[in-house]
């Protein structure tokens, strides 16, 4: 991998946000206290995806006070993967990462995270404290992580945590996941070419106002099902680009 350490680093960082009234102002805050401690230049591309509430309304006042923030719609709601898809095609900048729009991460975590960019090929996150989650997302990511790796013949300690990738490696792939699969999908595709890693742990926060979990309707079982299916076919084949 060529030495970055002497050229001037960028990053692009997307946030996707549905419904985040209450959460994407932390989000922003947080995003471009990291970016401005461990970059050169950065721009931060909010994807509203079809929000219903104020989201779009609070971006527009911190676009005003910084422009390096950039907002774009969907009319719907298209998900995760659609979201980062649609961000990669206004990115301008060296690396690309994705930091969703409920405040998953306090300044001092991004900062530790970004600060890694250029040691590898990729970096990736993962969960520093297991403990603060509910028991049973504990549990199924556990197992979700084990069976990937068993299924992929990988040992990474966690597939849909904080990625950094090069934007322009990221926009060499043709990612065909709409939803969350899409973290497991990009980080495969690289693996796929073999790219080098760094695994960085994330001091992550549960979202304010928690819920119950919905991952065992049978939509989300059908999806990761998908999922695992097409990470193994990218595994077997290797990665497929645009």
């Amino acid at each position: 991998m060529t030495d970055r350490n002497q050229e001037q680093k960028t990053i692009s960082v997307f946030i996707p946000a549905l419904n985040e009234e209450d959460n994407i102002q932390g989000s922003l805050d947080a995003v471009v206290t990291a970016a401005e401690k461990c970059f050169d230049d950065y721009e931060v591309i909010v994807i509203n995806d079809g929000s219903t509430d104020r989201t779009p309304e609070i971006v527009e006042e911190n676009i005003k006070k910084n422009d390096k923030i950039k907002l774009y719609s969907h009319s719907t709601p298209r998900n995760i993967g659609n979201c980062f898809k649609t961000a990669l095609k206004h990115a301008q900048m060296e690396y690309c990462t994705l930091v969703s729009g409920d405040d998953p991460c306090p300044p001092d975590t991004l900062i530790n995270f970004f600060s890694h960019a250029g040691e590898a090929d990729f970096v990736c996150g993962y969960w520093e404290d297991q403990g603060v989650r509910e028991k049973h997302r504990q549990i199924i990511s556990a197992f979700y992580t084990g069976l990937l790796n068993l299924i992929l013949g990988y040992n990474l300690k966690y597939y849909n945590g904080l990625q950094l990738h090069p934007t322009a490696w990221a926009r060499t792939i043709d990612i065909e996941s709409a939803g969350f699969g899409f973290y497991a999908e990009t980080i495969v595709r690289a693996l796929a070419e073999n790219k080098s890693y760094v695994e960085v742990p994330i001091k992550y926060q549960e979202r304010p106002e928690g819920g119950a979990t919905k991952v065992f309707k049978m939509k989300n079982v059908i999806s990761v099902i998908k999922t695992i299916l097409l990470l193994y076919r990218i595994k077997r084949d290797g990665s497929k680009h645009a």
